[in-house]
């Protein structure tokens, strides 16, 4: 083969690279899903979004999704790369490779924008996921928010909530599969969608849990690993120690709290549901079930004024869970759009919002602070929501 040329054929996903300047991987299906070209880094999720990602200069980053005359030439040189590298290596590649290299070639652009339509038609926007999430298979069991009310986000801002059937979500879930096709062998577990799915009623709950079962093989030994989802504190105290240990029996790993902030006043400041002491609670009710947690804080919450408050009382929210290493505490800095009912909340109470540096900042006096109150337990990531596509 070309010298210059490495391919490196997996079970469910094959990557070609030419002189690591180009670096192009295909899923199952031969759609293009991660590339490296001339320093920047490109992701393009199921639902047919780019983002790119690239260093701009030490510490800063450009993160964007790319609008659609950028998109759809961005793919057109990908697939030309791509069909370029095969046809220099194709004769010598192994027999493995044939079957990869057909399936790359079924793609064009339009194809791939066209995918775009068929997502819609089966998913409503995945809004957000947690880090560790953004390679599951999305299952939506509920379509939007029950609260959708915090003064800060706008993910479910368009749409109803709604809670599936089971006919209705079965049928969802034989469109998504139809869908992702020999994909789904990179997707290693479920996430059951939408912002906080487990505030469905458990006698509900239970039959939708069961239809997934029935339609994937979930466990250590499965390609499925577990069900993962989001869950509001106000959803949180509804649940008893035993529904908990139910939704353990049923695969259930890690459910995602959005603490936001430990501090009474700033946890108000955001609109948000229940309260830090409840969520203490909630978390120390799913830990013994079994089950473990991300807790998601909000980097630069409350604004100036309440900044030492802020990280005060979120570290001893923190130190008062019994965090252990199945669990991670998600640091997310708070990216705020100018029509949200969070400025003026801010302004209200004479706190205006903290400046790039002093996020920055705290972020780090948060990394420390965590990691001193949770000592060699949970891990401490930190939760970049613009480098998420779905």
């Amino acid at each position: 083969m070309a010298t210059d040329i490495t391919l490196n054929l997996q079970r469910h996903h094959v990557t070609i690279a030419e002189a690591m300047r180009i670096i192009i991987s295909f899923d199952g299906e031969g759609r293009p899903i991660v590339a490296f070209r001339h320093g920047t880094n490109y992701v393009r999720g199921l639902s047919g979004e780019v983002l790119l990602k690239r260093a701009l200069a030490p510490g800063q980053k450009e993160r964007r999704k790319l609008p659609t005359d950028e998109r759809r030439a961005l793919l057109a040189e990908l697939l030309a790369d791509a069909r370029r590298m095969i046809e220099r290596i194709e004769t010598e590649a192994p027999p493995a490779a044939r079957d990869w290299f057909e399936r790359i070639r079924r793609w064009d652009v339009e194809r791939l924008e066209a995918e775009r339509e068929r997502f819609h038609a089966i998913y409503k926007p995945v809004s957000i996921l947690p880090p560790d999430q953004y390679r599951a298979l999305v299952l939506q069991a509920t379509e939007g928010c029950s609260w959708n009310r915090c003064h800060f986000c706008t993910f479910y801002r368009d749409r109803a909530f709604r809670i599936h059937s089971p006919p209705s979500f079965r049928e969802h879930i034989h469109r998504v599969k139809e869908f992702v096709g020999a994909g789904l062998g990179l997707r290693m577990a479920i996430f059951l969608g939408d912002a906080n799915a487990l505030i469905i009623p458990q006698p509900r709950l239970r039959e939708l849990l069961r239809v997934v079962h029935d339609e994937f093989a979930i466990g250590p030994d499965a390609d499925f690993k577990g069900i993962y989802a989001f869950l509001d504190i106000f959803g949180a105290e509804r649940k008893t120690l035993a529904e908990y240990r139910e939704l353990a029996a049923f695969g259930v790993r890690r459910i995602y709290l959005g603490l936001e902030s430990g501090d009474e006043t700033v946890f108000r400041l955001l609109n948000k549901p229940g309260s830090p002491a409840e969520a203490i609670e909630a978390v120390r009710t799913i830990k013994a079930a079994g089950i473990a947690v991300g807790v998601i804080l909000l980097v630069g919450a409350g604004g100036e004024r309440l900044a030492a408050e802020h990280v005060q009382h979120s570290l001893a929210a923190l130190a008062a869970m019994p965090l252990g290493p199945e669990d991670i505490v998600y640091l997310s800095p708070l990216i705020v759009p100018p029509d949200s009912p969070y400025l003026a909340q801010l302004q209200a109470h004479a706190s205006p919002p903290l400046t790039e540096i002093a996020i920055s900042a705290q972020l780090e006096e948060l990394k420390r602070g965590t990691r001193a109150v949770i000592g060699t337990g949970a891990k401490v990531v930190i939760y970049h929501i613009e480098e998420f596509v779905y």
